[in-house]
């Protein structure tokens, strides 16, 4: 199947470029982004190699006007690519969070509305954007649309893997495009036969790993091939993570999150009794972290599944978390508060804020965390 080429001036109807304040700086790399994509990186750690805030002092906010269910990305140069559930994706100064540039895509998402999709900022510094009416959209640094293509299903958030984007659909497919060339070209596409609500993650072996409806499903990154399925006792309703090891991490609405070995077969399985809509993220130094509806972020060995400690909100964390160099970690509920913790456990902050959470949070170059909430405001906390 080839990519929708429609003329670029057909699909400037559906855009709202706006050039306020000046374009952005020279074109972005992803390799030298605090935070290029969801969850930070295609194995979800999560984690960025800043310090993050020690105060909860709120460097400024911004509305936007509509849900932020999506979640923020970060390019280079500093630019801050968050969308809203209204449909519009805005480039942001990181100073200020004035608009550098909105792009709208003809209307608001519809169905499932409380998923956080985040963009994907490539190396040559163009944005992949999982829009309204399962669209995906490439866009320039500058705001130009280049590319787009319409799918059977809700785009979820993309993953990149060397020339690679891997990107699942709600509706159950799994699709690679290759971003080696001036535009993606799409390639393989695998359905793994339910409706999903996990975006992908790649192992160390290049291997891709998602969730459909209570299944984790491991796909070959050269050929979308099925390397392995296995299922949980209850649906899955986030993304996985995946470890150096290659080891697969994932939290069940059974109350459970399991590990799965690189061969599919389970390593163990721990029950919290909380169902969890947060997606886990698994960092190098060995621990596993997992939101819950109590709103507690649990965080435990991830060789084992052992308690190490658990980090305290309000009501449920349904989005995930962001963690700095220091293994400090940051999270919103949806109690609407924002919360930072010391990695001994040590509470930093609590800031109140104008609606519930269920957007991934992200930070900057600078260590500023961003997190936006379902009033749509977007906060930058320093």
């Amino acid at each position: 199947m080839r990519p929708n080429l429609k003329p670029l001036l057909a699909l400037l109807a559906l855009a709202i470029v706006t050039l306020a304040g000046g374009g952005v700086a020279a074109a972005s790399t992803a390799a030298t982004s605090a935070w290029p994509e969801a969850l930070h990186d295609s194995a979800h750690s999560a984690t960025a190699s800043v310090t993050g805030p020690s105060t909860g002092r709120v460097e400024w906010t911004r509305s936007l006007g509509g849900n932020i269910t999506p979640g923020p990305v970060v390019a280079a140069d500093g630019t801050i690519y968050v969308a809203t559930n209204a449909g519009v994706l805005h480039a942001l100064n990181p100073t200020t969070g004035a608009d550098l540039w909105t792009f709208g895509g003809g209307g608001p998402y519809t169905g499932e509305t409380d998923l956080s999709t985040s963009p994907l900022v490539l190396p040559q510094g163009s944005i992949l954007w999982p829009g309204p009416a399962d669209t995906l959209y490439e866009l320039s640094s500058v705001g130009q649309l280049l590319w787009s293509h319409r799918f059977d299903g809700m785009v979820l958030s993309p993953a990149l893997a060397g020339t690679s984007v891997y990107v699942g659909l709600m509706s159950g497919t799994v699709w690679e495009l290759n971003v080696r060339g001036t535009l993606p070209v799409l390639g393989w596409s695998t359905s793994i036969g339910h409706s999903s609500f996990g975006s992908p993650v790649v192992n160390p072996d290049g291997d891709v790993i998602t969730t459909a409806d209570r299944s984790v499903v491991a796909l070959s990154g050269a050929t979308g091939t099925v390397r392995w399925r296995r299922d949980a006792s209850a649906t899955i309703e986030v993304s996985p993570s995946v470890a150096a090891t290659g080891d697969v991490y994932v939290a069940a609405n059974d109350g459970s999150v399991y590990e799965f070995r690189p061969d599919g077969s389970l390593a163990w399985r721990r029950h919290i009794g909380q169902e969890s809509y947060s997606s886990s993220s698994v960092t190098s130094n060995g621990l596993l972290y997992f939101g819950d509806n109590s709103g507690a972020l649990n965080i435990v060995r991830a060789t084992s599944g052992d308690e190490e400690r658990t980090d305290r909100g309000v009501k449920g964390l349904w989005a995930a978390q962001a963690i700095d160099q220091q293994g400090d970690v940051y999270f919103g509920t949806q109690g609407k508060e924002i919360y930072g913790y010391r990695a001994t456990g040590h509470q930093l902050f609590r800031v109140r804020a104008s609606g519930p959470f269920d957007s991934y949070p992200a930070l900057t170059g600078n260590g500023t965390l961003l997190i936006g909430d379902e009033a749509g405001t977007l906060y930058a906390i320093g």
